[in-house]
């Protein structure tokens, strides 16, 4: 096999010319080699890699700060909604097009007290210094400076924007932006301490605007298991839930038009990927503005946030205050959330080192899950292996698998969004 396509999968069918072939993704498959000048992986041995057939050259991509929250304390108590009227108005005397929300440290309003979460949308570096100075001044005077205000969370975007979109058709516009979102969707392993618990995991919403229940993209579920498989895990002494990624039922694709999730809402890190093609979305009215061709995009978004009392978001990443935030380089939050791979698959049967059947390929399951279900489920057969080595069934131990697995780096598109982080950080150079 040198090629495949992947289908892309909608919750909602979209718009579509009958005459031509239904919207996929296609790969090639070869067998890996190193690069030039470096040593064989022995991991990757007898392997052959999937690659996207996809050219970056035809997007461009930007690096954005979404919203930020800064921590207001004042002297006095003061209600929410009256902190904010003020908040908005010292905007419009900056210049700002920016908005902000004001609540209590919960971000739960209605809200009266002495200690306030202001998020600016669309922050400007150039505006939010004196827009602090004009709000300290109102509310904490005697406060000496304002790059001292704590930062309790941010939220940064990359974006891929289809470039020369006025010379497309619309099919075909669509279908390059909708293939982007699939290869965020299936190429993204984040970091593992960010999907460690199982309410962490990769999951998705389907339903009219994400209101439906959440489909995770591997079900921890393992009572479709058989009795053999069972019966094996359980004389090794091992978990049944490893069995889980071992059961093709267990793996999903993704649809395009639902946003998939990494990490839980409220945790320190969440990870987004979206077909963007709304904005301004109201999930209790169910409307949202639709956006231009010029701005439709393909998006990966990560929110760090810090909890009352809590160590982490923003923090975790040296993002204390706000003069941290002028000359911060936001490149190396892109090793830690926006890293992407490409999968590897045996040129024999992987499944044939298990000591029971099994009714998944490692095609199968990246057709369905990507790298991360792909990923999953090699760390099960290793994890099975090695205990069978420990208890002298296997004659040799298998190489170990480290945090990259079996998949190699997507250094392509890791190197666009590093440039793209860079770009940001000279934008938040100095105020």
């Amino acid at each position: 096999m040198k090629a495949f396509e992947v289908p892309l999968l909608f919750d909602r069918k979209p718009t579509w010319p009958a005459l031509l072939d239904p919207p996929s993704l296609p790969y090639t498959v070869n067998d890996y080699a190193p690069a030039k000048g470096r040593s064989p992986q022995p991991i990757l041995r007898d392997r052959r890699i999937l690659k996207p057939i996809i050219d970056l050259n035809k997007y461009r991509c930007r690096a954005v700060l979404d919203w930020i929250e800064i921590q207001l304390d004042t002297p006095n108590e003061h209600q929410a909604v009256n902190v904010r009227r003020t908040a908005v108005g010292f905007l419009k005397d900056v210049g700002s097009s920016s908005s902000v929300f004001v609540t209590g440290l919960t971000r739960t309003s209605p809200y009266i007290g002495s200690k306030f979460i202001l998020r600016i949308q669309q922050p400007n570096p150039h505006e939010i210094i004196p827009f602090c100075k004009k709000l300290v001044g109102k509310y904490d005077p005697d406060r000496k400076s304002v790059r001292d205000m704590p930062i309790t969370a941010i939220e940064v975007s990359v974006d891929f924007y289809v470039k020369n979109h006025k010379a497309l058709s619309t099919d075909a516009l669509n279908l390059l932006r909708w293939q982007m979102t699939e290869v965020l969707k299936r190429h993204l392993k984040p970091a593992a301490a960010l999907t460690e618990k199982e309410s962490n995991h990769p999951r998705f919403f389907t339903g009219t605007g994400g209101s439906g229940s959440a489909k995770p993209l591997v079900a921890s579920d393992t009572r479709q298991v058989s009795a053999k498989q069972r019966a094996e895990i359980n004389r090794l002494n091992l978990s049944e839930s490893i069995l889980a990624p071992l059961r093709i039922g267990a793996h999903r694709q993704a649809p395009i038009d639902t946003t998939y999730y990494i990490g839980k809402k409220a945790s320190p890190v969440m990870l987004r990927v979206m077909d963007k093609i709304t904005d301004q979305r109201d999930p209790v009215r169910n409307i949202a503005v639709d956006l231009s061709p010029a701005e439709r995009r393909s998006r990966i978004e990560v929110t760090l946030l810090k909890e009352t009392d809590e160590v982490g978001g923003p923090a975790a990443v040296d993002l204390n205050t706000l003069k941290d935030l002028f000359g911060f380089s936001f490149k190396p939050i892109r090793k830690l959330v926006f890293e992407f791979f490409y999968p590897t698959i045996n040129k024999f049967d992987e499944m044939s080192d298990l000591p029971f059947p099994v009714n998944i390929t490692e095609l199968a399951v990246f057709e369905r899950s990507g790298v991360y279900g792909l990923d999953r489920a090699h760390r099960s057969i290793a994890e099975i292996n090695k205990r069978r080595y420990q208890e002298r069934e296997l004659p040799t131990e298998r190489v170990k698998i480290g945090s990259k697995g079996k998949a190699m780096s997507f250094e392509e598109m890791n190197r666009k969004i590093d440039r793209a982080m860079t770009k940001l950080s000279k934008d938040w150079m100095r105020p």
